[in-house]
């Protein structure tokens, strides 16, 4: 039995103490610990908006057979939100939020103002049962891992480096665990900022915020932040970067030796039930190169012997569209 955690933060107007990064550990290590037994929660529950507990507050799906989870959800603007404000309150990234409300004013979309909430996803192809997966296209960071006999899945939304100094695909491991770490400007930061201090120590002014893993390739790490909007966006220097109240739930439970697979991949395609989804994420203008994810698209149907499942027309819409969750191109669906 496979399980899917789907890190929620708290709702609207939730400024409580719950935004602690320490209180939203506490709750989720509880929450661990008190896993309910499996089909105990509907697939596809409705809600109209998140939990209020941030970080502890989860939605299970069962995706022992099906690769497609979540649904598609509407948020209303309140007062002066903006995208990235409800971004973070339902755990996605900018650029997610941004794809899928291409119509809508990033930073006031207006009081009153429908929000799509693209939580409909299909998951990578998952390499192993227990480990990190990057899907940089998607800015988005799975950790699967097993829990009193079943194989669960947790996700969070991630920062990555820009294009010139992208963050390198392959396979890691963990090498370290950092609570608090200080941060050293490498030189080639320092050449074009020569202001930086040697050496930044914990605290507010350190963009690695409270806890880092380290890679095996020693220079690059998955860390918190202090720049909480650039998450969801290419905004490091290579590093992959968590939101602040993200970083504490992963830290705690990824442990030194787990292994790290960072992969691109922009077209994804799975099903639950009867229908099959299609996810895309192109870079830049999403009409630009369209035709490559249709061509990529065609590729994985072909392997997966899906071809003629799918209606030609949804198909063609959602890649063209590209707007970066699952839509479904099913004939007869």
């Amino acid at each position: 039995m496979v399980k899917f955690l789907l890190r929620s933060a708290g709702g609207p107007g939730s400024g409580s103490g719950l935004s602690c990064p320490g209180v939203r550990i506490l709750l989720a290590l509880i929450f661990f610990c008190l896993l309910p037994p499996a089909g105990a929660y509907s697939q596809d529950e409705p809600q109209s908006s998140p939990p209020r507990i941030s970080s502890a507050a989860v939605h299970f799906y069962d995706f022992s057979q099906w690769s497609v989870i979540g649904s598609l959800r509407e948020h209303r603007v309140q007062g002066r939100e903006s995208l990235h404000e409800i971004a973070r309150d339902y755990g996605l990234g900018y650029r997610e939020i941004t794809m899928a409300n291409p119509e809508l004013e990033p930073f006031l979309p207006g009081d009153g103002a429908k929000v799509l909430i693209p939580a409909a996803k299909v998951l990578p192809e998952v390499p192993f049962s227990q480990g990190i997966l990057l899907n940089l296209a998607e800015k988005r960071l799975y950790y699967f891992f097993q829990r009193n006999g079943e194989d669960l899945v947790i996700t969070f939304p991630v920062g990555i480096g820009v294009l010139d100094a992208d963050t390198p695909g392959g396979d890691f491991t963990i090498t370290a665990r950092l609570s608090d770490p200080s941060w050293t400007p490498p030189a080639s930061i320092r050449a074009r900022r020569p202001y930086l201090p040697a050496v930044i120590p914990p605290g507010p002014d350190n963009p690695m915020g409270t806890h880092a893993l380290q890679l095996s390739r020693s220079s690059y790490y998955i860390h918190g932040t202090n720049r909480p909007w650039s998450i969801g966006r290419r905004a490091t220097h290579g590093c992959i970067r968590l939101y602040p109240e993200d970083i504490p739930v992963l830290f705690a439970m990824a442990e030194v030796g787990t292994p790290v697979r960072i992969i691109n991949q922009p077209v994804k395609i799975g099903r639950r039930e009867e229908s099959i989804y299609i996810e895309v994420h192109p870079e830049g203008e999403r009409a630009s190169h369209w035709r490559q994810y249709l061509a990529e698209a065609e590729k994985i149907l072909r392997k997966k012997g899906l071809e003629g499942e799918i209606d030609r027309r949804r198909l063609e819409e959602a890649v063209r569209r590209g707007q970066g969750f699952a839509v479904l191109i099913s004939s007869g669906s």
